[in-house]
Parts: structure tokens; C-alpha cells; sequence
């Protein structure tokens, strides 16, 4: 039953990251919700889920953008890193995983950066900063109340029982 309420939840992410989130960024600055929900369900489910969940999101935004590639590697990253970060790290915490969620989507901005500058695109030193810093705390700042949503969701008795074992964790 997890894995139905994590899809449901991955729908309206990417249906806003792939139609509204243009809309609503600043100078280029924006939030990647779906980062977003792949770096707290790694987190609450584990790296295993936030890699597979964040490549099976990224070929969804592969296949709207048409970029081979580019998105699935980024959210199986995220997911990846995010997930090992936190492995042996308390659940109820919230400085570390927002930590790594901010370093994550740093992370993920920095090789667009790079891209354009060795391009010479006519691309300042200050907004490439304010692009990088500035988009992985817009992501950070909406991580936690959905990281806490999706922490109570899973903690929720009528979805907790595990659906099937895989390498000794419940799913």
C-alpha cells in the first residue's frame, strides 16, 4: 500500500514540475518539487526507493522534455545520496536531512552552471551563485512540512503494513 501512496504522491509533483513550476520561478530560480519529494521518500523509505523512485520520475521528465537522460540521472542521484546520507542517521531529526537536501539540489545545479560557462554564455559569477544557492533553498524550505507530511503518511497505521520483502526491508 506505500508503494500506491507514493505514486499518488509523485503525480500532482510532476504534473506541477512539468506544466506550472516555469510559471512561478524568479530570475530562474524555482522549486523542483519532484527533487523534493524523491530526496524525503529516500529518506523515509530508504536509498534503494529514492534511487528507483527518483530514475522512474526522471524518464517521466525525460520523456516530456525530450532530454535523454539528463533528469533521470539527476533524481536517481538525489535519491541515491540523499538516501545514504541518512541511512544511519535518527528519522525524527530534521537538521540533516535538510542538509543534504540543500547539498543535494546545490549539487544539481552546479553541472548547468559549469555547462554555460564553459560555453561562454554570458553568464555572471553572482547569478550562477544566486541560481545555485538560492534554488537549493527554495528546495530546502519546502522539504520539511513535505518531508513531515510524508513521515506521517508512512507512520499512518492503514498503510503500514508492508506490502512485500525485498533484501530484508518492508515495502
Amino acid at each position: 500500500m506505500r508503494i500506491v501512496v507514493d505514486v499518488l504522491l509523485f503525480l500532482p509533483a510532476l504534473l506541477f514540475q512539468t506544466t506550472l513550476s516555469a510559471h512561478f520561478s524568479v530570475r530562474g530560480v524555482g522549486l523542483d518539487l519532484v527533487a523534493v519529494l524523491v530526496a524525503s521518500l529516500s529518506i523515509v523509505q530508504g536509498w534503494i526507493w529514492g534511487a528507483v523512485g527518483g530514475l522512474l520520475c526522471g524518464i517521466v521528465m525525460d520523456c516530456v522534455f525530450g532530454v535523454a537522460g539528463y533528469w533521470s540521472l539527476q533524481y536517481m542521484l538525489i535519491g541515491l545520496a540523499v538516501g545514504l546520507a541518512n541511512d544511519g542517521a535518527r528519522r525524527e531529526r530534521w537538521v540533516l536531512p535538510a542538509l543534504t537536501v540543500f547539498g543535494a539540489c546545490a549539487l544539481r545545479e552546479l553541472p548547468v552552471m559549469v555547462y554555460l560557462y564553459f560555453v561562454s554564455a554570458q553568464v555572471s559569477w553572482g547569478y550562477a551563485l544566486l541560481k545555485v544557492l538560492a534554488g537549493s533553498a527554495v528546495c530546502t524550505a519546502v522539504f520539511l512540512p513535505v518531508h513531515w507530511l510524508i513521515q506521517r503518511l508512512h507512520r499512518w497505521d492503514v498503510i503500514s503494513a508492508p506490502s512485500f520483502h525485498f533484501h530484508g526491508r518492508k515495502w
